[in-house]
C-alpha cells in the first residue's frame, strides 16, 4: 500500500509500544522527510531521539542549510519538545541532550548506559509520544553482529511500550540478514522506493 504522508499515517495507524521501520536508500533525501515534515507535524508533542553518530544533527544541518527564512524559522520552532540521547561521537545541536553513552558494542554495557538514559529522561516532565533513532545502520555496520544483539537484547528487556519508536534503517549499507533481524522485531515495514526520479513509500503488508 502506497502512503502519501509518512507523518499522517503515523498519527492515524500507530499506537503506543509499536516498532516501525522505515528503509530508505542511500541517495534519498531523509532530512526533508523528517526535518521538514514529520518533526514539524508532531511540534506539539515530546519527541525523543536516539542519534547514532550525530547523523540525526548532519541531517539537521543540512536541511537548514537549503531551508528559506521562513522555513528556518519553523524548524526551530518544532524542535522545542525535543530530548536528544547521543550514542558515541558526534554533535546534538537541535535539543537538549538527556544523556551522552560512550559508543560500544558490548551487549549488557549498552543496555545499562541505555536504561540509565531512560531513567533519566524518565526524571523530566516530558511525556514521550514518539521515538526517533538516526544512525542506527552506521551502528550495526560498524559493530557487526555485537552491535545487532546489543540492539536485539536491549528492545526485548527495557520497556518501550509508553511511545511509538520509529527506526531510520539505511537498507544500503546492512547486509539481507541484518535487515531480517531488524524486520521481524517491527510491528509495521515501510519502505521508500524511487521509481524514476521520484521516491515513494510503501507500507508493506
Amino acid at each position: 500500500m502506497e502512503v502519501g504522508s509518512l507523518a499522517e499515517f503515523l498519527k492515524k495507524h500507530s499506537t503506543l509500544g509499536d516498532f516501525i521501520l522505515v528503509e530508505y536508500p542511500s541517495f534519498y533525501p531523509l532530512g526533508d522527510l523528517v526535518w521538514g515534515e514529520i518533526i514539524p507535524s508532531f511540534s506539539s508533542h515530546d519527541i525523543l531521539i536516539d542519534d547514532f553518530f550525530g547523523v540525526g544533527d548532519l541531517l539537521f544541518r543540512d536541511y537548514l542549510r537549503k531551508s528559506s527564512p521562513q522555513k528556518y524559522k519553523e524548524v526551530m520552532e518544532s524542535t522545542k519538545r525535543i530530548k536528544a540521547i547521543r550514542i558515541g561521537p558526534g554533535r546534538t545541536s537541535y535539543a537538549s541532550i538527556v544523556e551522552e553513552i560512550p559508543l560500544t558494542y558490548e551487549i549488557s554495557e549498552f543496555m545499562k548506559s541505555y536504561y540509565d538514559a531512560l531513567m533519566k529522561l524518565s526524571s523530566h516532565s516530558a511525556k514521550v509520544e514518539y521515538s526517533i533513532t538516526f544512525g542506527i545502520s552506521q551502528y550495526i555496520y560498524f559493530g557487526g553482529d555485537n552491535a545487532l544483539r546489543a540492539i536485539l537484547f536491549t528492545r526485548s528487556v527495557l520497556p518501550f511500550e509508553d511511545w511509538t519508536s520509529i527506526y531510520f534503517v539505511n537498507r544500503d549499507i546492512l547486509n539481507k540478514q541484518q535487515i531480517a533481524i531488524l524486520r521481524e522485531m517491527a510491528s509495521k515495514l515501510i519502505k521508500i522506493q524511487k521509481e524514476g526520479n521520484l521516491y515513494k513509500l510503501e507500507i508493506e503488508d
